[in-house]
């Protein structure tokens, strides 16, 4: 069996906001910029870089887009004493990562709460917003009373926080969640968000942006209900809701349909959806249309199979369980007329899928 190696962590670079606050940041990829957010209270390059649901959409992103992900001030390597937190400061964090690189306008893909701080920016300065992505974004109180109890037992905070978010199948991506849950705030920081969440309200936020927003859900998020996502663009100017069929926010990053639907949605805010379709068609053989008849998810399945992996460490990368990846590799086998993983392998190769 091959094994693999995650990809060192992109070069960190810093900016320096008009207050003066120092921002960790750093460049992925070529194309149209492509800023990404993570939520304030899991915010750290380094460690989120761990995680391997979110470093496969990061590079999943940079395939077509030059993503740059930060730290927010008082967050993860941007750590610093807060004399105060508002989404006038992130606003500044964004805009300073942007004018460092000359960036005039780009595209934003934020995740959770980090919806907020988007869709600030996006209101203050609609004129570097292409276009907006938001995952399991809007008000919950559930995801509040999560964040609460890292003040009472941060580590109990983590590990819940690991579980929630990945399931209790995906111990490797739930422990390194934890791992980030645990170092991307200090008390003081955390006092702040807390506060800067109770007095916002995403739905009030989000009516005054301009720019066309997708707001992906997952279907089953019990953290943030898919009402919420629904009410959420009720409440916007141009935004259109696209539920994937999920439990939480990381596995949109493991269905390639809703990736696709990202990248298609983020590029047209840039005028280029054909030359990112030719690339899809290139990659895919027959557009959606996969050889043999093979669904999208059966083929991310194939594709890990032809690299090595086994059931247990295909569960854990696509953050389902193994049972659902037997199902898969049965359906497989017969849509391909294979008889073992080998076989698979090979018609994965012998079709140009890998």
């Amino acid at each position: 069996m091959r094994t693999t190696t995650a990809p060192s962590l992109p070069r960190i670079r810093y900016a320096t906001a008009s207050d003066g606050a120092r921002v960790a940041f750093y460049v992925l990829g070529e194309g149209p910029p492509l800023v990404m957010l993570f939520p304030y209270h899991i915010n750290h390059l380094a460690l989120n870089w761990e995680v391997e649901l979110h470093r496969s959409g990061i590079e999943h992103l940079a395939r077509h887009f030059t993503v740059v992900n930060l730290d927010f001030r008082g967050a993860g390597l941007s750590a610093g004493k807060l004399h105060g937190l508002s989404w006038d400061a992130f606003d500044a964090d964004i805009g300073s990562v942007l004018d460092s690189l000359a960036i005039q306008r780009a595209g934003i893909c934020a995740m959770g709460p980090a919806a907020l701080a988007a869709f600030h920016f996006a209101a203050a300065t609609p004129q570097r917003v292409a276009r907006v992505v938001t995952i399991s974004a809007g008000d919950s109180e559930a995801n509040r009373s999560v964040l609460s109890l890292r003040r009472i037992n941060p580590r109990v905070e983590a590990m819940m926080r690991g579980v929630l978010f990945c399931g209790v199948d995906n111990k490797e991506n739930a422990s390194a969640i934890a791992a980030v849950a645990r170092s991307a705030l200090d008390v003081d920081a955390l006092s702040h968000w807390e506060r800067l969440l109770a007095e916002s309200s995403a739905e009030a936020m989000a009516a005054n942006v301009g720019a066309r927003t997708l707001c992906v859900h997952p279907r089953d998020d019990e953290l943030v209900g898919v009402k919420v996502g629904e009410a959420l663009v009720r409440s916007m100017r141009d935004a259109t809701l696209l539920q994937v069929d999920a439990k939480t926010g990381m596995q949109v990053w493991s269905d390639p349909a809703a990736l696709e639907a990202i990248v298609t949605f983020l590029a047209e805010g840039f005028g280029v959806r054909r030359r990112l379709k030719a690339r899809a068609s290139k990659r895919n053989g027959r557009g959606v249309q996969y050889p043999s008849g093979i669904s999208a998810r059966e083929l991310e399945v194939l594709r890990l199979v032809a690299a090595g992996k086994r059931n247990h460490e295909i569960a854990k990368t696509l953050c389902i369980s193994l049972n659902t990846v037997s199902h898969h590799m049965r359906n497989i086998f017969a849509k391909t007329e294979t008889a073992n993983r080998t076989e698979a392998a090979a018609f994965a190769h012998r079709k140009g899928l890998c």
